[in-house]
């Protein structure tokens, strides 16, 4: 999600535990769950770029759906002009542009992206599809895939800039890497490409800082305006790519992963966290063998990890690279997606009652850090392959549900016992078992946190 790992209800939610800060589009709620079975439905018109229409020999490289190797899928919502600037830099690609196919996927936005991008002609092949109705994070997603041809599939925030190279490194790891997902998202780092409306003074005063000539010359004829965004970057700016000097400090829970278990996530309990859609890439089969995004995820959140952790059950390997970087434009956060995350999150242990997604509240709750949750899972999984204080593991996973529920009500959890409803007997046999536990040295992580429940 987006801070180290939670932020409290006063505060903006910005994504999932870790999650992209959010790098993902904030979407609005459809007023019924529609049915999940296909997403290709008759809730949106596709536009397919012009340029593929000049091309009426069935040899046409930019006419042969075998030439395609790689889909990228950019769903978006009310994103310009930030994502006119996302599609010039896939301009810009190394690969074989007539080997990749873009799918931008307007979702009902309101803003000016249907009457800028609709007639988009890039050099790349281009497909526009608009829903007429917003869908909803997870079915825009599957409405990407199912449109997709290539045997790569990429998935790309609309509001991310791309380097050069981008599309071939995602492509060159999957010909060698069976069964992998590659997530770039755990490198990106954030500039600012526009000024809204919202825009706070920090942020210009921020700008003014700035050594880039260009952006100095654009701030001076800048004038606040209520209404429309003004961009800071034009597209000679992308293909040169000056936009790096607009680069401001990166939130840092991503890095707290890439620091400690390096890119192949070596010793992390969680790796399925990497799984998030603002930069990562998969292989069609894969994706069809497992299963697409699940549609009751319809608010905001966990779509992509609950999908992400069926991809792990199912053997898949997790990768993050420094080769794929983004740089994700800032933009306004609006309201609060803490509420719609939470039932999100009640959501996802629904359909995975396991304790590796149980163990996700207490970060959220803000009762441990990320690489203190890490060290407890790690713990108690070796807990659980000797085979010993089953008991023990009973009221471990007891304790899990109750911070999942008290969520609900309220990020504070005071008496976490009381609400699990343990007596003063089940409270004795839980000290004894810390005890016990404590005297081994082997789970110092585990048995602090439970102490800490205790005196709660």
């Amino acid at each position: 999600m987006g801070e180290p790992f939670r932020t409290s209800k006063k505060q903006r939610y910005s994504g999932e535990p870790m999650k992209q800060n959010s790098f993902e589009e904030p979407i609005s709620m459809p007023k019924e769950q529609k049915d999940t079975s296909s997403s290709l439905d008759k809730n949106h018109e596709e536009t397919i770029n012009p340029s593929d229409r000049k091309h009426k020999d069935p040899g046409s490289s930019l006419n042969n759906d075998q030439n395609i190797e790689v889909s990228i899928i950019i769903p978006s919502y009310n994103r310009y002009p930030l994502n006119l600037l996302s599609l010039y830099a896939l301009e810009n690609q190394t690969f074989p542009l007539s080997k990749m196919e873009v799918i931008f996927i307007d979702d009902a936005s309101t803003d000016e992206t249907e009457k800028k991008l609709k007639n988009y002609k890039p050099p790349y092949h281009f497909k526009y599809i608009r829903n007429i109705q917003n869908s909803g994070r997870a079915k825009v997603r599957n409405l990407g895939i199912q449109s997709s041809r290539g045997k790569i599939l990429i998935f790309l925030d609309a509001e991310m800039i791309s380097e050069p190279d981008f599309v071939k490194n995602h492509y060159e790891f999957h010909q060698s890497n069976q069964n992998a997902i590659l997530s770039g998202v755990m490198h990106s780092k954030n500039i600012i490409s526009c000024i809204f409306p919202e825009t706070s003074k920090n942020t210009l005063t921020v700008l003014n800082t700035k050594s880039n000539t260009t952006v100095s010359k654009v701030l001076k004829n800048y004038q606040k305006s209520n209404q429309s965004p003004y961009p800071l970057l034009n597209k000679k700016d992308i293909s040169n790519q000056s936009y790096k000097d607009l680069t401001v400090k990166t939130n840092g829970w991503f890095n707290v992963i890439t620091r400690n278990f390096g890119e192949e996530l070596k010793g992390f309990q969680f790796p399925w966290m990497a799984f998030l859609t603002g930069n990562v890439s998969f292989t069609i089969d894969l994706i069809k063998n497992s299963g697409m995004f699940d549609e009751d995820f319809i608010k905001y959140g966990y779509e992509d990890w609950e999908l992400g952790y069926r991809l792990y059950k199912k053997g898949a390997k997790f990768f993050v690279k420094d080769n794929l970087v983004t740089y994700h434009q800032e933009h306004p956060i609006g309201e609060s997606k803490w509420k719609e995350a939470i039932e999100n999150y009640n959501l996802f242990i629904t359909k995975h009652p396991d304790v590796e997604v149980l163990i996700l509240g207490i970060e959220l709750a803000q009762m441990t850090d990320l690489l203190t949750m890490n060290k407890i899972m790690q713990e108690y999984n070796q807990l659980v392959k000797k085979g010993t204080f089953r008991s023990f593991q009973t009221k471990f996973i007891t304790i899990l549900e109750a911070i999942a529920l008290l969520l609900r009500v309220d990020i504070r959890h005071l008496n976490v016992l009381g609400a699990v409803g343990f007596g003063t007997t089940q409270k004795r046999e839980l000290e004894k078992d810390i005890k016990a536990l404590e005297k081994l040295k082997d789970y110092p992580a585990l048995t602090k946190f439970l102490n800490k429940i205790i005196n709660s």
